[in-house]
């Protein structure tokens, strides 16, 4: 009895032992990117704050706003995203079962017989368990590697929904401004029509000659042929944001509006410092570079021995009846330990690929930290600028449409030339296209530097601790 009882405890003995010590791992570091963010912005911002979630209604636009609630349950890169992160969550939950027992269950009957004897069943049922040891950790490091990569996926998620309600504000911007600058040409080409009435008819009365009538009908020809672009160009703009919307080309878009009509919110940004927790690419870079340094764990802990526990349970009976009440039963517990001596390199090789997968990821964290800190930079000067030559343009184009209109009075009373005419009339046209232009080009630079501030978006969950890496 003894002999048979002495392989059993020196297997509960190993459990436990092996239990006591699962806790130990073999980790690295996380390295460091080692990048500091500089004490304030080089373009000095409006005052030190962040853009609220629901940024894109500080435009006041109500059109805009049922744009991006379309926009939220139809894109298709969105749905696309939101796939991606439920493989990731699966495949979290499929690493974390390497850190549970495995157990089977087996129901089997046999009958047999000879020809000079009856036949028999016998009934038999059978549970076992496998369960290896997390004694290096390589199994909690392969877990937190998934882990990482759902927290990755999901920031990326976010990166997009920005980007998605970035392209969509941009997208109802340019066809406002496509629009306005569309009916400027028209309201333009009328003006000029209507100057070539007045010409034709100082013509007719020999006031005027023919090189005048030639030069005005140029004008007028000239003007009809930049239609054709602004109306291709809507037809574009209005498809792409069809797509944006997940809808078919033929899909009801708001009706249009002036671009003055839209409010330029003053975009406040924080201080540089706070931008590595606001902007969702950063945080993905990051969790890149966890999950990175948990894949090296995982290939060191390859390098040494594994420890199986398994254990089983039958029982056995000629009746169905007895196999529950009173079956002959046996059971068994064993450990073994498994260590790889020769692979050809293999298991090594994993762990200089893990590492330089470590030391790229690392990189590509620096990358992100610094583009961040330029975009958010060069968005700031863009809007300062753009609102400054904003300013400027509104006073000529203002100065343009009066010179106009002194010209058309000069010109009706003979005192002036029809070249002097033309030459304030394509003035003042080139002065209001260029300032509907650069109206678009403020709400833009805002539009970037939303985005380049990460948006509206707040972390709701922080990645996992040094506690999660076990």
């Amino acid at each position: 009895m003894q002999i048979k009882q002495r392989p059993v405890k020196t297997a509960l003995g190993l459990l436990t032992a092996s239990l006591l010590l699962s806790a130990c791992t073999i980790n690295s570091p996380v390295p460091q990117a080692q990048v500091s963010a500089p004490a304030n912005w080089t373009q000095p911002a409006n005052q030190l704050a962040w853009p609220s979630v629901d940024w894109w209604r500080a435009y006041d636009n109500e059109p805009l706003e049922a744009l991006i609630l379309r926009a939220r349950s139809g894109n298709l890169d969105l749905a696309t995203a939101a796939s991606r992160l439920l493989q990731a969550d699966a495949q979290l939950r499929q690493a974390g079962a390497a850190l549970l027992p495995q157990v089977d269950g087996s129901l089997s009957t046999n009958r047999s017989g000879t020809d000079t004897s009856n036949s028999g069943s016998s009934y038999s049922a059978g549970l076992s368990t496998r369960y290896e040891v997390d004694f290096w950790g390589r199994n909690q490091a392969l877990r937190n590697a998934s882990l990482a990569s759902l927290q990755a996926t999901r920031f990326d998620q976010e990166t997009l929904a920005i980007s998605i309600e970035a392209a969509v504000v941009t997208t109802w911007l340019q066809i406002l401004e496509n629009d306005q600058r569309l009916q400027l040409a028209e309201d333009s080409l009328d003006s000029a029509v209507r100057v070539l009435e007045l010409v034709e008819a100082r013509y007719r009365f020999g006031a005027a000659d023919s090189l005048e009538l030639s030069q005005q009908r140029t004008l007028v020809a000239q003007l009809r042929a930049g239609l054709p672009t602004l109306q291709q160009r809507q037809l574009q703009l209005r498809n792409s944001l069809a797509l944006l919307l997940g809808d078919p080309p033929d899909s009801v878009l708001p009706p249009s509006s002036p671009l003055t009509d839209i409010a330029i919110p003053p975009v406040a940004a924080g201080l540089p410092s706070e931008l590595l927790e606001r902007r969702p690419d950063i945080r993905a870079s990051e969790a890149r570079l966890q999950g990175a340094n948990a894949d090296l764990s995982a290939a060191r802990a390859a390098l040494f021995p594994s420890i199986q526990l398994t254990a089983q349970l039958g029982a056995q009976s000629l009746a169905l009846g007895s196999l529950v009440s009173n079956p002959a039963t046996s059971w068994s517990l064993a450990a073994g330990l498994v260590q790889p001596i020769f692979q050809g390199g293999q298991l090594r090789a994993q762990v200089d690929v893990s590492t330089a997968r470590q030391e790229e990821l690392l990189v590509d964290y620096r990358r992100t930290l610094l583009t961040a800190l330029g975009e958010v930079d060069t968005a700031l000067g863009a809007v300062q600028q753009a609102e400054q030559r904003y300013g400027f343009l509104l006073t000529a184009s203002d100065q343009a449409e009066r010179a106009f209109q002194l010209a058309e009075a000069r010109y009706r009373e003979g005192s002036i030339s029809l070249q002097t005419l033309l030459d304030t009339q394509r003035t003042w046209y080139g002065s209001l296209d260029s300032l509907t232009q650069q109206r678009a080009t403020w709400l833009l630079a805002s539009i970037d530097l939303y985005r380049a501030l990460g948006g509206g978006w707040q972390a709701q969950a922080q990645m996992y601790t040094d506690d999660d890496l076990g």
